[in-house]
């Protein structure tokens, strides 16, 4: 089943570092739509997998979605860590990566996960400086997801970030998104219905979608 688009993909940026995160199973959904609409396109990805998140059959059917073909998955480069030890390794080698590829976007799943210990504390904000230096230096659109939350390294996570989009789910039937402080609410509409958006002319949270409400 085709997963909607509830982020519009083109309002992220190059140079900037952009957090997506939440519990919702739409967080990740970020990340494909991304990497699948830039591979179909013609355009390189990296994608540092720190959950084993990375779903293949997810993204080939964004990307057919998205008119590319079955070539284009190979421009989606993934390297997956363990532990806190594998993404430190990761990210320290990261720059070869980019020059190798000149992807558009980079992309890191659940990046502070994984950095819950002694150590972990220790390596993540070297790491994190590293993610903003490359993401900078490189031009590339940097995008993490994050379980958020009170520990320390969401914290640090958000507050190195240049963009920090919440998604919660309160019910099967309803998506709140906070997006640098504005906050929209709305109800997924199943394929083939009428939407409000046919009537409205549509918004930046995607299409399939009804919008309830947007706070400053």
């Amino acid at each position: 089943m085709y997963s909607p688009r509830i982020i519009d993909t083109s309002s992220f940026e190059r140079s900037r570092m952009t957090v997506v995160e939440g519990t919702s199973g739409m967080v990740p959904h970020v990340l494909f739509h991304l990497c699948a609409e830039s591979a179909a396109s013609g355009r390189n990805v990296v994608f540092v997998d720190g959950w084993n998140s990375f779903d293949p059959y997810a993204v080939s059917r964004m990307i057919k979605f998205s008119g590319g073909n079955r070539t284009a998955l190979s421009r989606i480069h993934v390297a997956r860590a363990f532990t806190e030890y594998q993404m430190d390794a990761l990210i320290g080698d990261l720059e070869e990566a980019l020059a190798r590829w000149a992807p558009s976007v980079l992309a890191v799943s659940y990046l502070s996960s994984l950095f819950s210990g002694k150590d972990g504390q220790r390596l993540f904000e070297p790491a994190l400086t590293r993610l903003r230096s490359l993401t900078a230096s490189c031009g590339v659109m940097t995008v993490i997801t994050s379980f958020g939350g009170s520990w320390y390294g969401d914290r640090l996570l958000e507050a190195a970030a240049d963009r920090v989009i919440r998604i919660e789910q309160p019910s099967k039937k309803r998506i709140r998104i906070t997006d640098n402080g504005h906050v929209f609410e709305y109800v997924p509409v199943p394929s083939g219905q009428t939407r409000f958006t046919d009537f409205a002319g549509g918004g930046a949270y995607g299409q399939d979608r009804t919008e309830l409400s947007q706070f400053a």
